[in-house]
């Protein structure tokens, strides 16, 4: 199936590095000030044709992951598909469980997650249903600088060549964590809450991210520019991409106020409670 640029295959990247991924998923969730937020469906297993033309063995694969709802069976919850919910959450706890999901692997350790509603679960509790915090699954689309990861860890991860995981730099992990957690995820959802015109959802969104991730860190800084890249997925397939990309300059809706307003930038210096308006 072909839903956007790429055929709906499992590479012999992903497989590969499925199951490597899996073993230091602890180390991945180390560290963590919200140790209860993340929950990490593991691949157990991967097969792939042996074929040295990845382009001919991506198309005879398989992943074994682990069973979501299994997962958290024992702590009383039960996991939504992020891409099917659009429910407000009256409580306000979405965005904030969410950072403290996907956040601190980024910052502790240069892993992120390709944490778009597709690849992500919310968990919420079974009796409550209030949102106690997230699964993610599938690593095709992680990045990971492995200094970093193995200067926090002591350990790396293993990657074939070539492997878009494979960050070369910081500002790759925070670039796919802006693009998967912010333009995908929470933008979509956003939309969906009809809380985008009115500019209330990003300062939701806005606020959370100030309070969870300091003015001085890297991540703040790469996240507060006044314009982001944003894929062009429509390009990309006319143009048959795969594995390459073609991106376009766009604002940052980080800095969304409101259809009146419009992107505001505010300065790093500024007190993170003035971007709540």
């Amino acid at each position: 199936m072909k839903v956007s640029s790429a055929l709906r295959t499992i590479t012999p990247w992903s497989t590969y590095i499925g199951p490597r991924v899996t073993v230091v998923r602890q180390d991945i969730l180390s560290k963590s000030p919200y140790p209860d937020a993340l929950v990490i469906a593991g691949e157990l297993a991967s097969v792939i044709s042996r074929n040295k033309d990845f382009d001919i063995a991506k198309h005879l694969s398989a992943i074994v992951r682990e069973d979501a709802e299994s997962l958290v069976k024992s702590r009383n919850e039960k996991t939504l598909l992020c891409a099917a919910l659009t429910e407000r959450d009256a409580t306000g706890q979405y965005v904030e469980k969410l950072f403290e999901a996907f956040i601190p692997p980024i910052v502790n350790h240069g892993f992120a997650f390709e944490a778009h509603p597709q690849n992500s679960l919310v968990r919420i509790d079974a009796d409550t249903h209030v949102v106690t915090g997230f699964v993610a699954r599938d690593f095709g689309g992680i990045k990971v600088h492995r200094p970093t990861f193995k200067a926090s860890t002591g350990k790396d991860i293993d990657m074939l060549p070539d492997s878009c995981t494979d960050a070369q730099s910081m500002y790759e992990v925070y670039d796919l964590a802006f693009h998967t957690l912010i333009q995908c995820h929470l933008h979509r959802l956003v939309r969906a809450l009809d809380l985008h015109y009115n500019g209330q959802g990003w300062g939701i969104v806005r606020g959370a991210f100030c309070r969870y991730v300091p003015a001085r860190d890297p991540l703040h800084k790469a996240w507060w520019q006044d314009k982001f890249d944003l894929k062009c997925f429509i390009r990309m397939k006319v143009d048959g991409l795969y594995r390459d990309y073609i991106y376009n300059k766009v604002p940052n809706m980080l800095h969304y106020r409101g259809e009146q307003q419009g992107v505001a930038v505010a300065t790093v210096d500024q007190d993170p409670a003035d971007n709540l308006e």
